[in-house]
């Protein structure tokens, strides 16, 4: 989703109008569920995916429509695949979907919102866009609003505060839109959690690869280092956030970590690692693993115990980290972390 916010922001920002295409209701044996989304440009090239396929190259073609007729906003189509259609289209079995498409003109106020948008889930941010629209098939009339993490409820014509509050915190709870309609109007809530944070600290050899390989798993890299040389954008062009530290004695000043973060620590040499690891064990980060041998790691965790960390705590580290896979070049090193923290990520 990242990506895709992302790119749509490029879009509008370029003075594109674009159609987003999104699931918000289906049933039976569709390709992918409520909530995908998907990006139709003017020349046909997409940007996402509600599932390929049969559904696609319809959604693809309603959109072509949809640019030319100016006084739509926002549409609902329903695409019934458990008839002679699916089976045309070598569908084993169908179903049925719902997809609303909105026409994303590249005014202003849209491409503003998809500018907040995107720097919100850049900064691990979660957010909830609320579009407000007639209660019809076709609507002519869609106003969006963003609404940031702790941002108070805004009023919204047609709604009480409790309504939309409501709203959101059920949006929060699911994966796809919620609609409320009332009389002649209809309010969708949708919200985005942000991707679990990975904090790599160290800007070396290994942290380029593992984080191009993090970002394209759906995780928010983030890339600490003393050295400015190293912690830049042109080394870590796909990272979220870069932070030049003045050292790692307090490397996590500024950072907020969660139980849902990931902490890999590739500094570039042992004293470092310790230094970082030591405060790493004290968050309740679900991760924290630590490149290095068996003898390096043996000798850190050594150091620690005798200045008091548990080892219970110690245990909590990952150490030779990644899975063993035989790793040898920085980009195979990169393959067998990003594998760890996948399986992590998965629950076993």
């Amino acid at each position: 989703m990242k990506k895709l916010v992302h790119n749509i922001r490029l879009q509008l920002e370029s003075g594109n109008d674009l159609i987003l295409a999104s699931i918000v209701e289906s049933s039976g044996s569709t390709p992918r569920s409520s909530g995908s989304k998907m990006a139709v440009r003017r020349d046909g090239k997409i940007d996402g995916t509600i599932g390929g396929g049969l559904v696609e190259a319809l959604v693809q073609r309603a959109a072509a429509k949809l640019f030319d007729i100016q006084n739509i906003a926002i549409s609902f189509k329903e695409f019934d695949l458990s008839n002679t259609l699916a089976a045309n289209a070598d569908m084993i079995c169908g179903g049925h979907v719902t997809v609303m498409m909105e026409h994303l003109h590249a005014d202003k106020e849209t491409t503003d919102i998809y500018i907040k948008f995107d720097d919100c889930l850049k900064l691990g941010q979660k957010v909830t866009i609320l579009s407000l629209m007639d209660n019809e098939e076709n609507s002519t009339t869609s106003i969006r609003i963003l609404l940031t993490q702790n941002q108070a409820i805004p009023e919204v014509q047609g709604f009480s505060e409790k309504s939309v509050s409501e709203l959101q915190a059920a949006s929060l709870k699911k994966d796809s839109p919620i609609i409320q309609d009332n009389h002649n109007q209809r309010l969708i809530a949708e919200s985005f959690t942000p991707q679990p944070s990975l904090f790599i600290f160290g800007a070396g050899h290994v942290s380029r690869p593992t984080a191009a390989l993090a970002t394209t798993v759906n995780f928010r890299t983030v890339i600490l280092d003393d050295r400015i040389d190293f912690a830049n954008i042109e080394r870590f062009p796909e990272a979220d956030e870069i932070e030049v530290l003045p050292d790692f004695n307090n490397a996590f000043a500024n950072l907020e970590v969660t139980e849902d973060s990931y902490i890999i620590i590739v500094t570039r040499g042992h004293l470092h690692d310790k230094t970082v690891l030591a405060q790493a064990l004290k968050t309740p980060a679900c991760y924290v693993g630590m490149i290095g041998s068996s003898k390096k790691r043996n000798a850190i965790y050594d150091a620690l115990l005798e200045e008091g960390v548990t080892q219970t705590s110690i245990d909590r580290c990952h150490c030779p980290i990644g899975l063993g896979i035989g790793a040898q070049t920085p980009e195979e090193i990169a393959v067998s972390i990003v594998a760890e923290l996948i399986k992590k990520r998965a629950g076993d």
